[in-house]
């Protein structure tokens, strides 16, 4: 029995060098699964990450100027669930943090109203942050969607042309838009505003709800000319802002628009000497603009001796013709007096204020007078030389 307890304390004795080496050994193995990684990452709203069994899932950002997100933290097959508020710059420790094997997240930055910079602190035997869609964020989501568009009335624009701009905005979303703002382009210098700028759209649409803006231009100065794109403000019912944008126009401003009047005559044909003769005129516009208070005289009284109009006038006025359009109309004439004369014909015409003129000639012809009896002159020796032979026949005969 005595030797037992001589045995035991002898082993006893040959241990106490072994035993600061095993509790070293038993603190080495502590620290490898204590060792933590740190990892950045990003999240939107209704985004999450996996780490390990956990998931990080960014509810909402609650107020970007103080700093302050909703997040959920939760655990696969635990009932560990934790919903919490986050100051940014703040460690928050879920399942007691990571120095005790749950998690420790910070806020680093808050980019806008959707989307914010994370840290998070975790065993380095969760592997790397796996970003994922939450099921509310694969749900259909109650947001209000806005579609604006702007049209011109027209294209082909010249210098002091008006052009209507109309812009539409039109709720396309499940739910209703507030705080509706169009904000379009600066005044352009190559446009004078003359009416409905700037363009004002109701405050709030519903869904499926649109609204109308129409302002008026005038074109000011030629060249080509970008009118940039509409943009459109509006805040949902958290009051996020989202913006939605027209696509920009593009218009070639051409020179100023101007009338160009052409006189068409159709003279008549040479006219015998008491006979009447038929003038043809037509009044053509070629330009792009309208011509006004159109005025065509004639030198006729001055020149035309001889010549008298019997049915018609070679003056006319018309109130206005318009681009591409045409006036006509006829004149009757007699010719008393053979010979050949050069009739003038003047338009004088209003255009955008200016008086502009267009001329034009034409000849009439009025043939010699007829003399009847020099048709007989031949005739005449024939008689006498009949007479003259009759008469000596009838002296040889008696």
């Amino acid at each position: 029995m005595r030797r037992i307890y001589l045995v035991l304390i002898a082993i006893m004795l040959l241990a106490i060098p072994f035993a600061p080496m095993v509790a070293a050994a038993s603190e080495a193995d502590e620290e490898v699964e204590e060792e933590t990684t740190i990892r950045d990452f990003s999240l939107r709203v209704d985004e999450g990450v996996r780490i390990g069994d956990y998931r990080v899932e960014l509810i909402s950002v609650i107020s970007r100027v103080d700093g302050l997100i909703e997040v959920k933290v939760w655990k696969r097959v635990s009932t560990f669930e934790d919903w919490r508020v986050m100051e940014i710059l703040r460690d928050a420790n879920f399942d007691e943090g990571a120095d005790r094997g749950g998690l420790t997240i910070t806020v680093i930055e808050i980019f806008d109203e959707d989307t914010v910079r994370m840290r998070a602190k975790y065993r380095s035997s969760y592997g790397y942050p796996q970003k994922y869609i939450t099921e509310r964020g694969m749900a259909p989501k109650n947001l209000p969607e806005l579609e604006v568009t702007t049209a011109l009335d027209r294209k082909d624009v010249s210098v002091g042309d008006e052009v209507k701009v109309t812009i539409t905005v039109n709720n396309i979303g499940n739910a209703t838009a507030r705080d509706v703002a169009v904000q379009d382009s600066p005044p352009l210098p190559a446009f004078r505003y003359v009416a409905g700028y700037p363009p004002k759209i109701k405050n709030s649409l519903e869904p499926g709800e649109s609204d109308v803006a129409v302002y008026s231009m005038v074109a000011a100065t030629e060249g080509d000319v970008t009118i940039p794109a509409t943009v459109a403000r509006y805040a949902d019912s958290k009051s996020r802002v989202s913006s939605a944008s027209s696509q920009p126009q593009s218009v070639t401003i051409k020179p100023k628009r101007k009338p160009d009047l052409v006189l068409l005559v159709e003279p008549p044909q040479p006219i015998s000497y008491g006979g009447r003769g038929t003038v043809n005129v037509t009044v053509k516009n070629q330009g792009d603009a309208s011509a006004y208070m159109v005025e065509v005289k004639s030198n006729l009284k001055s020149v035309g001796d001889g010549l008298e109009v019997v049915e018609g006038n070679l003056d006319r006025s018309f109130l206005e013709i318009p681009a591409g359009g045409s006036e006509s109309y006829s004149t009757t004439i007699e010719g008393s007096r053979s010979g050949s004369r050069i009739i003038d014909l003047l338009a004088t015409f209003q255009a955008d204020g200016a008086i502009l003129q267009k001329e034009t000639t034409f000849e009439v012809m009025v043939l010699e007078r007829e003399l009847r009896f020099l048709y007989f002159l031949p005739i005449v020796p024939v008689l006498i030389l009949a007479a003259w032979l009759f008469r000596r026949y009838k002296e040889y005969k008696y």
